[in-house]
């Protein structure tokens, strides 16, 4: 099976400055097939300087997936931060995962997210937080990288305006209660 993957796909780690022009057309398709959804009639707006500073803080692991000639066909995104409520845990959460149709076949997408637990192991990430919409669900893939499902999780978006940018210290303000 591994020497029918390697055959399909390359994989590779990438930074933000290497991948991003490439990575444009096919990131706005992710955004239509996948994202668009779950976020309305939303424009697909990346924030580049963000993803940028993420990567220099270290924060920032993208595994590419190239075809036989070397153009990309794919890619899975994580951000990497500290658990802050396991001690010396690092969590990799994904950010994106896309595949483009022309590469979907085998186990192409599960052959990308080993590359990229590789990855992420020996950059110190501990957990993994794969996740996926509800109009696309992974489980099957994911349960058979061995990930097991712990939550479900729900978004709400506030309307514009509906509230204030949180004041560090009060809870009255928009802080936590804890701080």
């Amino acid at each position: 099976m591994r020497k029918l993957l390697a055959e399909t796909l390359s994989f590779r780690q990438e930074t933000v400055a290497e991948v991003a022009d490439e990575a444009a057309a096919l990131a706005r398709e992710h955004w239509r097939e996948v994202e668009a959804p779950l976020h309305g009639q939303r424009d697909y707006t990346p924030d580049r300087a963000r993803y940028d500073s993420l990567e220099r803080l270290g924060m920032l692991c993208i595994t590419t997936a190239r075809d036989g000639e070397g153009r990309l066909a794919g890619y899975a995104v994580f951000t990497l931060a500290p658990c802050p409520h396991l001690e010396g845990e690092v969590v990799a959460a994904l950010d994106g995962l896309y595949l483009a149709p022309a590469a979907r076949r085998g186990f192409n997408a599960l052959a990308l997210l080993q590359s990229a637990e590789a990855a992420l192991a020996a950059r110190g990430a501990g957990i993994l937080q794969y996740s996926s919409p509800a109009s696309r669900p992974c489980g099957a893939l994911y349960r058979r990288l061995g990930a097991t499902r712990t939550e479900t999780v729900w978004h709400k978006r506030l309307p514009a305006g509906s509230g204030q940018a949180a004041q560090p210290g009060s809870a009255k303000r928009g802080g936590t209660p804890w701080q």
